[in-house]
């Protein structure tokens, strides 16, 4: 049996300090990939949490350049119209990430 000679680097490697909960977020954000833009309260939800709990490990993962968000002014559950925030890792291969 060979021994492996590289071993990968972590996603979040040390030179990016996460806590906890941001990198459970990153987690769930990396399963929802494929889906782009996820609205932050579903987030919240799959994780059992508020999503006032997950506000500030939102913005280290922002702050680190891993994730973005977008706002949108939408029409709620109850019909009124309300601001919604949605998240999405960042994607390495966009034009403006290059730059």
């Amino acid at each position: 049996m060979a021994t492996p000679t590289d071993v990968p680097t972590p996603a979040l490697a040390s030179s990016i300090s996460v806590s906890d909960r941001a990198f459970r977020i990153f987690y769930a954000l990396a399963a929802e990939m494929d889906r782009g833009w996820v609205r932050v309260s579903s987030v919240a939800d799959q994780l059992e949490m508020t999503s006032h709990q997950i506000r500030l490990p939102l913005a280290e993962l922002r702050d680190a350049g891993i994730t973005t968000h977008e706002r949108r002014y939408e029409t709620g559950d109850t019909g009124r119209k309300t601001w919604h925030t949605y998240v999405r890792l960042v994607d390495d291969n966009a034009p403006e990430a290059a730059a």
